[in-house]
């Protein structure tokens, strides 16, 4: 049955495997990109309200940026590495190559719906694969741009693109792939595992989770602020390693809430340079997570328009609504602590595994004891959201924050598998061990 499909037939031909070939298609693709600069802004808009630069930052340079990472470095990382091999095998040659898994399946998400599409299909491309790219339902002129982009490099069945949606999904979780990526929800990754798993083959999540901002009484309060402040007003908010909520100690719990006010309105009023949030169903969501009549707000809201005002919720307890779920949008609950050891265990206890952890402090063993304390896929010190913009680090959650890792190097190893070889020549073999064994045992124990 697998070897039925068109994209099994294609990946069979060979096509794939030349690097040079793989080279020329990202080339290619970051050509097109460039040509459909844009038209890519405007689908973006279109679906998003994404304000350019961020649309720019985000969505193009970085698939841009990690393009030309892979043409400079793809010919290297192909190349088999060779390895030492014990006495006892000698003479004898040991390499580890890198194969293609074959035909990669790829969900992207809609809350950056070009990056989190072409970025995972440059790793799966470099690894000498095809994909079928399911793309979002929730940003359809991004989809229509990914798709033309797409065809015009990597023709099919080299790459099937598809608009999702559940049925669409569900069907294609049927199918026989022999790598599985997803990037979303908790939720709905639950069901891309389950299907790997019925396949036998890897499975990348990439999920979300409540990442926690948490201050120690040495921060620098203006600048933690600022920095936060931007991870929540970034995209609105909707990003998966965003900041969620802030731990802040009760003694200075009242200071960072002034100081937080003044980082939002440094970012100017209205909000006319926000992202408006996703759906009717999300915009209502994130409105009653608001009910405190401590709430703060920046300014109107544009709820035509699905934009949200920042707000800051001051005082939050760990029982509130905002507390319950992922926030995905720009409100900060700020949750007082008393002592680090009590705030250590409420996060490992009621919000594990975050995708990030964000430690605000010029305390390095605070840092160090709060990092190895609490699980997460990545930490980020004194700033939010940079260790995972940085393609030389592996970007991935732990738990229920995903499982597996990407971009640069980390992605093209996640989207190719190590095939062991050794080599030997037929020249006398010093360290036989066939019968008749006699007395060999003495002297290999004594030799070896």
């Amino acid at each position: 049955m697998k070897k039925e499909h068109p994209q099994n037939r294609f990946f069979q031909t060979g096509t794939t495997m030349s690097v040079k070939g793989r080279l020329d298609g990202l080339r290619q693709l970051l050509a097109v990109i460039e040509q459909e600069e844009d038209d890519i802004l405007k689908a973006i808009q279109i679906d998003l309200g994404k304000p350019e630069l961020e649309a720019f930052l985000s969505e193009i340079y970085f698939v841009k940026l990690e393009i030309r990472l892979f043409c400079k470095n793809l010919a290297k990382w192909a190349r088999p590495s060779r390895k030492s091999s014990p006495i006892f095998y000698q003479p004898a040659k040991s390499i580890v190559e890198r194969h293609p898994y074959g035909r990669c399946l790829i969900a992207a998400p809609w809350n950056y719906p070009f990056q989190l599409a072409i970025s995972p299909l440059i790793a799966a491309i470099a690894g000498g694969n095809v994909v079928t790219l399911l793309l979002s339902e929730k940003a359809p002129a991004t989809a229509a741009i990914v798709t033309k982009i797409l065809a015009q490099v990597f023709p099919q069945p080299y790459v099937i693109c598809e608009m999702a949606s559940p049925e669409k999904a569900q069907h294609l979780l049927t199918q026989a792939f022999d790598h599985f990526f997803f990037t979303g929800s908790t939720k709905v990754g639950r069901h891309y595992a389950e299907a790997a798993a019925r396949q036998l083959a890897p499975c990348v999540l990439e999920l979300g989770g409540k990442s926690p901002a948490i201050l120690d009484s040495s921060a620098d309060l203006t600048v933690s602020a600022q920095r936060i402040a931007y991870g929540k007003w970034f995209n609105a908010g909707q990003t998966c390693m965003a900041p969620d909520y802030v731990l802040v100690p009760e003694t200075i719990h009242d200071s960072f809430f002034t100081a937080l006010q003044s980082a939002f309105r440094g970012f100017g009023e209205p909000c006319s340079e926000l992202t408006a949030i996703a759906s009717d169903a999300d915009y209502d969501r994130l409105l009653s997570l608001c009910e405190s009549k401590e709430t703060w707000q920046l300014a109107e809201d544009a709820s035509v328009e699905r934009v949200l005002s920042p707000r800051i919720l001051p005082n939050t307890s760990w029982d509130a609504p905002a507390m319950q779920e992922e926030v995905f949008g720009p409100i900060v609950p700020l949750v007082p602590y008393t002592s680090t050891e009590t705030m250590i265990k409420n996060v490992q206890s009621r919000t594990p595994d975050p995708l990030a952890l964000y430690l605000f402090s010029r305390d390095r063993e605070w840092t160090t004891n709060v990092s190895q304390s609490i699980r997460s896929g990545s930490v980020g010190i004194n700033d939010v959201i940079k260790q995972a913009t940085n393609l030389n680090l592996p970007f991935g959650g732990i738990g229920t924050s995903g499982m597996g890792r990407y971009r640069g190097k980390t992605g093209f190893h996640t989207f190719t598998w190590q095939k062991s070889i050794t080599a030997r020549p037929f020249s006398p073999d010093p360290f036989a061990s066939h019968p008749p064994y006699k007395d060999k045992v003495k002297w290999m124990r004594r030799f070896l």
